[in-house]
């Protein structure tokens, strides 16, 4: 267990390792056909690994948590996270955040919307909206009541 755990941290590293030499910030552009495909294959991959490798995250997530006396309670789960918000701040980003709660509502998250409603407000409002879809995306989109996020990692496209 702790040798899969091992490899699957730095599997974790090497992947943020690449994505930060690819994602290098660069000055505001028009989006070409690269760019979206890009962006597209980021989504697609790291919405991938946190799907395959989401356990293992999440017991690591867990495992750091408790060492430091900050341990949480109920049931924990690690889904994909999408960020989006104003290119100044960041734009969209996409990653991996543990969600925690009631076993019966965390089991039905599947994803977590990360929205910055207002950009240049002091202090910054963000609000991270743990949600709920089936095949059809834009008629069953919903969000999940009693359910928090504890933490969250992103790669910014």
């Amino acid at each position: 267990m702790k040798r899969q755990l091992r490899l699957v941290i730095v599997g974790l590293v090497i992947c943020a390792f690449t994505i930060g030499l690819i994602t290098a910030p660069r000055p505001a552009q028009a989006l070409g056909s690269k760019d979206i495909l890009r962006a597209g294959l980021m989504i697609w991959g790291i919405g991938w690994v946190v799907k395959q490798f989401g356990p293992q995250i999440n017991n690591f997530i867990n495992n750091a948590l408790g060492q430091h006396g900050a341990q949480v309670e109920g049931q924990t789960k690690v889904v994909p996270i999408f960020r989006l918000g104003p290119q100044k701040i960041g734009g969209v980003a996409v990653g991996a955040a543990q969600v925690v709660g009631p076993a019966s509502q965390v089991e039905k998250v599947t994803y977590v919307l990360e929205l910055e409603p207002l950009p240049n407000a002091s202090p910054r409002v963000r609000a991270l909206i743990p949600l709920s879809t089936k095949k059809n995306v834009t008629r069953s989109v919903k969000g999940i009541a009693g359910v928090g996020v504890s933490a969250n990692i992103k790669a910014h496209l």
